[in-house]
């Protein structure tokens, strides 16, 4: 009896603790424009870093200028000129933004000389300045009352959402990045131009492979890409072809969704059939391959042309579930290289900026895969882009995939080399990118500059940091008729952060200073390197009479000796 009063005094107090309230802590909902918003800091038309967007916030009229300003791809040439306006409400800083607009014809104020600067920017407004801006004209094209209906016409907005900022809808930051990125892909007035076609051919306000990878550019396929993403498309089997392009997107729709039997009917076609196939199923792969971020995934294929009937034959290398996950990869890997290019990248930095930032972003967060490696087990992500951002391990292909997605994402012109690398005097397959910074190609390959150390260390180096040619092929071999010609030196790491040495002498004495400095890693190119001369370095290390202990590594191709895990008395 005693132990029974005890249970049921305990079931009493769990029954009064569960009826208590408990304490909810809610997530922030992520808003719902965000993903467009960081599409346009990459696009470089929007300044702020993704944990700055403030999307929750109600803009005013002198930030939705600026917005548009941006937009336009104007940013730099406004901050840099001199544009007037007859305002008297506008801060200095900001007179040549509403200035720009105001010489436009994209605002005339609010009357009594004033721009409105500091009241809160309506849907309505913001929607006039985007129309105007891509040359659509008042009281012709819309009229004020009727301008969100405009805008739903040219995908501005949607019918929904047009209707919640009709009525009491509080119109936000978020908002405003909407109709932005929806602009890009609105047609200017009187032109089959987008204005995304528009800042990225005539403008070059965009760069181009950024767009491209964040699949807002399709001008150089012609639509070829457009609607691929979004899922496995309608089979392409007992279609009609008529045109060369009917014929390209049937093709792309089959290798696309790997099927391997197609038959198009190509009765009406106009044109021959049998000339014009392999160079349509060329381009057709091409763009497959672009869109679903899969390389070479086709091992064969043959066609057959029986009266009005052309039958295709496609075999792939992976299963479908194989194909469909390295797709999957592909835009896992396209996620983290946008959220690192966004977070890591400002439209102030320069060229050698941005691709230090990248590399040492890469290096820093992978791990060259080595056990898989020594055993010839390495798995296929490895290989690419989503090993080295989204698992952190990859070999040389991984590393070079990584860094060309980045730096098409941070407007710098990369390109992938194929060839080979000397390891332990044997050369071996390899690959590494060359960049283009300040109008110069140089060699980067990040791979060697993440070496694999005996204790598992992880080591930044920048011996493979912008090398010439010359300098690469003392280490690495590949077909130079296939690639851009790298001939100077002045954004070699070494150069660029002054850390070159002419001799021993000059050796000396920038050790020193770095030891006077008590800095924990001196990393110094030598220019008269040899073994012997560079062999011991006690003398200099201890000469101070500071240091106790150190280590040191050399690469005796470039001659950078690095010192490192120096302790200080």
């Amino acid at each position: 009896m005693k132990v029974n009063k005890i249970l049921l005094y305990i079931l009493m107090i769990l029954l009064t603790v569960s009826a208590l309230p408990l304490s909810v802590h809610a997530v922030p909902a992520t808003p719902a424009n965000f993903e467009k918003a960081v599409d346009l800091k990459i696009l470089g038309l929007l300044a702020n870093s993704p944990d700055d967007f403030q999307l929750d916030r109600a803009p005013t009229r002198l930030e939705g200028a600026i917005m548009l300003v941006r937009l336009l791809g104007k940013d730099k040439q406004v901050s840099q000129g001199h544009y007037e306006h007859p305002f008297t409400d506008v801060p200095g800083w900001a007179r040549n933004y509403v200035g720009y607009m105001y010489q436009n014809k994209l605002t005339s104020g609010i009357g009594n000389s004033k721009f409105g600067s500091s009241d809160l920017l309506t849907p309505k407004q913001y929607a006039t300045f985007v129309l105007r801006s891509l040359g659509y004209r008042d009281d012709v094209d819309f009229s004020y009352g009727n301008i969100l209906d405009k805008a739903v016409e040219k995908g501005l907005l949607s019918a929904s959402k047009a209707l919640a900022l009709n009525g009491a809808g509080k119109f936000l930051r978020d908002d405003m990045v909407g109709i932005s990125y929806n602009a890009l892909s609105v047609k200017m007035r009187d032109s089959s131009q987008t204005l995304l076609d528009k800042l990225v051919t005539t403008d070059n306000a965009i760069f181009r492979p950024a767009a491209k990878v964040l699949g807002l550019y399709t001008a150089d396929l012609q639509e070829e890409l457009g609607g691929m993403s979004s899922g496995d498309l309608p089979s392409s089997d007992g279609k009609a072809a008529k045109t060369n392009a009917d014929l390209f997107r049937l093709i792309r729709n089959a290798l696309y969704s790997n099927e391997t039997k197609v038959t198009i009917d190509v009765g009406g076609y106009g044109g021959d059939v049998a000339r014009d196939f392999e160079k349509t199923f060329n381009r057709a792969l091409e763009a497959a391959e672009t869109v679903s971020g899969v390389q070479n995934f086709v091992s064969s294929w043959k066609y057959l042309l029986s009266g009005r009937n052309l039958k295709l034959n496609f075999e792939y290398k992976y299963s479908k579930s194989e194909y469909n996950q390295r797709k999957s990869n592909y835009e896992s890997a396209v996620n983290k290289a946008r959220d690192i290019a966004a977070r890591q990248i400002t439209a102030d930095m320069s060229d050698y900026d941005r691709e230090k930032v990248l590399h040492d972003y890469i290096v820093n967060n992978t791990v060259f895969d080595y056990r898989n490696y020594l055993s010839s087990t390495i798995p296929y992500a490895s290989y690419d882009a989503y090993g080295c951002l989204v698992r952190g391990t990859a070999v040389c292909e991984g590393y070079s995939e990584a860094m060309k997605l980045l730096c098409d994402l941070s407007g710098i012109e990369c390109i992938i080399v194929t060839g080979k690398a000397a390891n332990n005097g044997i050369y071996e397959d390899h690959a590494w990118n060359i960049v283009r910074i300040d109008g110069e190609y140089c060699h980067v390959d990040l791979t060697r500059d993440d070496p694999v150390t005996n204790d598992g260390t992880n080591v930044l180096t920048y011996c493979y940091f912008n090398l010439t040619d010359n300098e690469m092929a003392k280490s690495a071999a590949w077909d130079k008729k296939g690639y851009p010609v790298c001939s100077s030196a002045r954004n070699g790491y070494y150069y660029r952060s002054n850390k070159l040495a002419n001799n021993r002498s000059d050796f000396d004495k920038a050790v020193l200073a770095a030891l006077g400095k008590r800095s924990s890693i001196i990393e110094i190119k030598v220019m008269d390197y040899t073994q012997t001369k560079y062999s011991d370095l006690a003398d200099i290390m201890f000469k101070s009479g500071n240091v106790l202990t150190y280590r040191y590594s050399v690469n005796d191709d470039y001659g950078v000796i690095r010192i490192f895990n120096i302790q200080y008395a």
